[in-house]
């Protein structure tokens, strides 16, 4: 037994310098292992330097590394291809959403609704003039819709002949029709945002003095255009009467047929007459129902 014990003993003291020599091994090869890696790191960094490029497309010596699992919910961008949209305006070199045909400074200058007066000729003769008081100083958006010469302080003096019309009144009041209002060889007019909201059609205004030309050219002068207006008057209120009288019709006919049934609902009476009263010196005999209150008068003979 004493033997047993001792080669015991032993083998246990063989094996554990066995296991001190694999754990020697094993922390040699990982710092050999940790030390190449350092060194390659740094390699690399160097270089990164020296040429003052990153290669994106290359390993980099530190994704093998993962971060914890509640940091991988993020969005890695890359500000090298990222791009400035000026916060959702139009950039000054961006055509692409313009309108076929218009460059940048005139859809500026549409947004802005900015009217670029053109040069004026060095003769005076060449140069539009007012048609009310001949002055240079002419609206030159009218001149550019309308193709009216007539400066700022003449359309606020005579607003009886250059004030501007919507579409409704030219409709109502000069009885024109949408094709010929919206022709703008035939009647050109100006176009507003909607005041009463933004997202309605733009609002066409028309300018007073063209629209009663041509209002009166269509009905044969100002008392054709007011024999038309009244011809319209008076249709719209024969319109009105006629149907009135056909609803008036239908109910006093609805009505008449509703107590012709209410009458045919009805249960027959019987009179249920009591005793007579005769007066003798006339020689009539009157009856009454006693359910109804009727009373009749008989001649007796």
């Amino acid at each position: 037994m004493p033997t047993l014990q001792e080669e015991q003993l032993a083998r246990i003291e063989e094996n554990r310098a066995k296991a001190r020599e694999r754990l020697a091994v094993r922390a040699e090869a990982k710092a050999k292992e940790a030390a190449n890696k350092d060194a390659e790191a740094v390699k690399a960094g160097s270089s990164g330097m020296e040429q003052n490029v990153r290669d994106a497309s290359k390993k980099r010596p530190y994704d093998s590394i993962k971060p914890a699992k509640k940091f991988t919910n993020y969005i890695e961008y890359d500000f090298s291809k990222i791009k400035d949209s000026k916060g959702g305006f139009m950039p000054d070199d961006d055509t692409s959403r313009l309108p076929n045909g218009m460059t940048l400074e005139e859809w500026k200058q549409k947004q802005q609704r900015i009217v670029i007066e053109p040069q004026r000729a060095i003769n005076p003769e060449d140069n539009p003039k007012c048609f009310e008081c001949q002055s240079f100083d002419i609206d030159f958006e009218f001149f550019k819709v309308f193709r009216c010469t007539v400066c700022r302080a003449c359309k606020a003096k005579f607003p009886e002949k250059y004030s501007l019309l919507t579409k409704t009144e030219c409709r109502e009041d000069y009885l024109l029709t949408d094709p010929e209002l919206r022709d703008k060889e035939l009647m050109p007019h100006l176009e507003r945002p909607n005041p009463h909201k933004t997202t309605y059609n733009n609002m066409m205004l028309y300018l007073r003095y063209q629209v009663e030309e041509f209002a009166f050219k269509k009905w044969g002068g100002e008392e054709g255009l007011d024999n038309e207006f009244e011809r319209r008057v008076s249709l719209r209120k024969e319109k009105k009467d006629r149907k009135f009288a056909d609803k008036l019709k239908q109910m006093r006919k609805r009505t008449r047929t509703e107590t012709w049934n209410k009458r045919l609902d009805r249960v027959e009476h019987r009179h249920n007459w009591g005793p007579e009263a005769r007066l003798a010196d006339k020689g009539i005999a009157i009856r009454k129902c006693t359910e109804c209150g009727m009373e009749t008068e008989e001649i007796i003979f």
